[in-house]
């Protein structure tokens, strides 16, 4: 069975892990089987000890992303609607009304905080890759009814989402991608010349997650209307902190339905609204394009079938509290909690541009979130540094860099972080015998992909991929990564750890 050592990246367990580590193989083991007498509250609660005892101490606010805390006080009562609705099932809206009118209102004000009038409509979702499937599902509906083609086409940036493409392939609906310009946006002029009569639907990001960029979505929109295209904006990471921002005066440019031309949004209520994990909103400009999404199947013995989204059954518990962070956290608080974040944001930004040379914050994002990279220094093995220091950082590719994204669980965290980042980079330019390994890799990966096929090359390439210092050093790893990226070697290398990450076997223990 896979034991917890295996929960990121498979790395080598350092002398002081190895005896807790050879407990939870033998502790993993035993558990492969359904116990004969169920567990009792403290055995239970042994069991989540052992289990966590690697996973990110993400209250310290030494992580960016994965976790949006708007701090105990609040989360308490988001935390207990979860637990009261959690047995509840949204499948069939007649049996639990209160679930169809929390959706409702979920769905209600999150359009209203997008310019959305009284024909926008939506549904929640259970995140933001379940609202870009049911969005990029709708505009296949929408263009077999409204466009003569029969290839409908969907052109995105480089940038977005990855659950664009995902749906697509799923759906068998072709897709382009888009170049970026100089700030990371989607290039008008690459758009311009890549529209036909085939395209149907047009991607913009508000922000793209990468670098954190809004793209021009006024311009986007003028040529989605003028070729008869639909338009969906992922605010899936700003839906509910740009609106905030904008209350707050912070300088932002137009992104969701004040603008004529965009036909559909998404946004992820467990991000910046807070909410528990699994909720999200996809929002329609009016009633006839969300109904694309919905799939009904009148003729089966069960009765009449009819779901508004991709899953069937819908815990009750993400929608409870969804609707119950945002009445609890209102207007005040949100708009509080994104200005204090955005100021905390801003002070990493101008600390890193003021006092840290060696790092470039790439293109111009406006946010919270943004990415640096470096031309003089390895950021990957900054990253290294820095999970040595305990932070969890994401490492980004094309071009390499490290992602930054703050929420309010940060706030009083910037001085910290520049103070380790400073440490980070200082380590990352002295000279070592790992860094000349790391180099020494990277560059064999670069050569060999030259003149090995490709069976030999992804035998060798696997050598590479070991980490060391209990799996906090990763710089090797992630630049053969970038080095590689698109390649079929490296589609091979991530189904294989996905395969491998995923069984339940005694081999994974």
């Amino acid at each position: 069975m896979r034991n917890k050592f295996f929960i990121n990246e498979i790395y080598y367990l350092t002398k002081a892990d190895k005896v807790f580590g050879l407990f939870m193989y033998f502790y993993s083991n035993m558990s492969t089987l359904l116990p004969t007498t169920g567990l009792d509250r403290d055995e239970i609660h042994q069991q989540w000890e052992a289990y966590t005892h690697d996973d990110m101490n993400w209250k310290e606010g030494k992580f960016f992303g994965y976790v949006y805390y708007p701090g105990d006080d609040y989360y308490k009562i988001i935390k207990e609607a979860y637990a009261t609705f959690s047995a509840t099932n949204a499948l069939n809206p007649a049996v639990f009304p209160s679930l169809k009118k929390m959706e409702n209102e979920v769905v209600r004000i999150t359009a209203s905080l997008l310019h959305g009038d009284e024909q926008v409509s939506g549904c929640m979702t259970s995140g933001g890759t379940e609202s870009i499937y049911m969005a990029v599902r709708a505009a296949k509906e929408w263009s077999k009814k409204n466009k003569t083609t029969k290839n409908p086409l969907m052109l995105l940036a480089e940038t977005a989402h990855p659950a664009f493409c995902k749906a697509a392939d799923a759906m068998e609906l072709n897709y382009k991608l888009i170049k970026l310009n100089a700030d990371f946006q989607l290039d008008i002029e690459d758009l311009k010349k890549n529209l036909s009569t085939d395209v149907s639907f047009i991607v913009a990001s508000a922000p793209s997650y990468p670098q954190g960029a809004i793209d021009d979505i006024e311009a986007i929109a003028k040529i989605a209307k003028q070729n008869k295209c639909l338009l969906h904006v992922d605010a899936c990471v700003g839906g509910f902190i740009l609106p905030f921002l904008k209350m707050e005066e912070v300088d932002l440019p137009k992104f969701d339905f004040e603008i004529d031309g965009v036909t559909s949004m998404s946004a992820d209520v467990h991000k910046y609204g807070y909410a528990a994990k699994g909720a999200s909103v996809v929002l329609y400009k009016n009633a006839n394009l969300r109904k694309g999404q919905f799939y009904v199947k009148t003729n089966w013995s069960g009765g009449i079938y009819g779901s508004p989204s991709f899953m069937g059954t819908r815990g009750g518990g993400p929608i409870a509290a969804a609707w119950t962070a945002l009445h609890h956290i209102g207007e005040e608080g949100y708009k509080r909690m994104a200005r204090e974040t955005f100021e905390e944001t801003v002070f990493v930004k101008n600390k890193i541009k003021e006092e840290l040379p060696e790092l470039k914050i790439l293109g111009n994002p406006k946010a919270t979130l943004f990415a640096f990279s470096s031309e003089v220094i390895d950021v990957y093995e900054v990253a290294d540094e820095l999970a040595l220091l305990g932070w969890t950082i994401n490492r980004q590719q094309l071009p390499a860099s490290l992602h930054v994204l703050l929420n309010y669980i940060h706030v009083g965290k910037g001085e910290l972080f520049i103070n380790d980042l400073k440490t980070a980079v200082k380590k990352a330019r002295q000279f070592s015998l790992l860094h000349l390994k790391n180099n020494i890799q990277l560059s064999a990966v670069k050569g060999l992909k030259k003149l090995l096929n490709e069976q030999q090359f992804s035998t060798l390439t696997q050598k590479f991929s070991g980490t060391e210092d209990g799996g906090k050093r990763k710089a090797a790893m992630y630049g053969m990564m970038s080095e590689l990226s698109g390649s079929g070697t490296l589609n091979d290398l991530v189904l294989d750890y996905l395969d491998k990450l995923y069984q339940i076997d005694d081999k994974n223990a």
